[in-house]
């Protein structure tokens, strides 16, 4: 079953006022090679903002209640997988600190993946860090998916060293095809959020209104209109 909406609204609206989903008067370029009237960005979301404090916009205590309140949606999210897993992977770099902490909020182990140092000349050199064996069921971990293809750069990983990515767990899907098209190749996958339900969410607490809905759903017909995959439907 997915997280109570509850937890959802309450990440979702902290999403917004601690500054990871952010709704800009000009788009942002994605990696995606797509501009959006959005972005996501999860980098911040274990550190807690002083000028936010400040300026009273998020409380460090609330700042608090919404990294607890985020780490166990994505946690539940990770348990609430049908497919068995062994550990859960953090790609690098956005994923590792954030899907390590949500593994242990879940009782899971982890493993992580290094980055390349091509002049490293000292000590142990394993693209997949932690404890596995081969054979062994790896659950994906990560913030944010559009096309899916990062994904599947971090699924070759594992495979090289002999392990078996089963699924795919994101913090949030911005609806536009990234999922259809992991389970398209085979993997089990969920999200914490999604675009259509951060939408309800934040126009019921006045957080955004007419433009920035208007955007979105120009953004989304645009995609359809170019043949691309669509579920937003707000």
């Amino acid at each position: 079953m997915a997280i109570e909406e509850q937890l959802e609204e309450q990440i979702v609206v902290g999403m917004f006022d601690r500054g990871l989903l952010v709704f800009p008067e000009v788009d942002i370029a994605l990696k995606s090679d797509r501009d959006s009237p959005y972005y996501y960005n999860d980098r911040p979301s274990l550190s807690f903002s002083k000028e936010l404090d400040r300026t009273g916009e998020m409380t460090m205590a609330r700042q608090l209640e919404f990294r607890k309140a985020l780490v166990s949606g994505f946690a539940a999210s990770f348990l609430d997988l049908e497919s068995h897993i062994d550990h859960v992977f953090g790609k690098a770099q956005s994923a590792t600190a954030p899907a390590a902490v949500g593994a242990y909020e879940a009782g899971l182990s982890y493993l992580w993946e290094r980055v390349d140092e091509p002049g490293k000349t000292y000590g142990a050199h394993h693209k997949i860090e932690g404890s596995y064996e081969s054979g062994e069921n790896i659950g994906l971990g990560d913030d944010v998916v559009t096309d899916g293809k990062s994904k599947m750069e971090g699924a070759k990983a594992l495979k090289e060293v002999g392990l078996i990515p089963v699924s795919v767990t994101i913090k949030f899907d911005r609806e536009e095809g990234g999922m259809e098209a992991l389970r398209h190749y085979g993997f089990e996958v969920n999200a914490v959020t999604g675009l259509t339900c951060a939408v309800r969410y934040l126009v019921a607490n006045n957080r955004i209104g007419s433009r920035e809905v208007d955007a979105l759903r120009a953004y989304h017909q645009d995609l359809i209109d170019e043949g691309l995959e669509s579920t937003f439907s707000y």
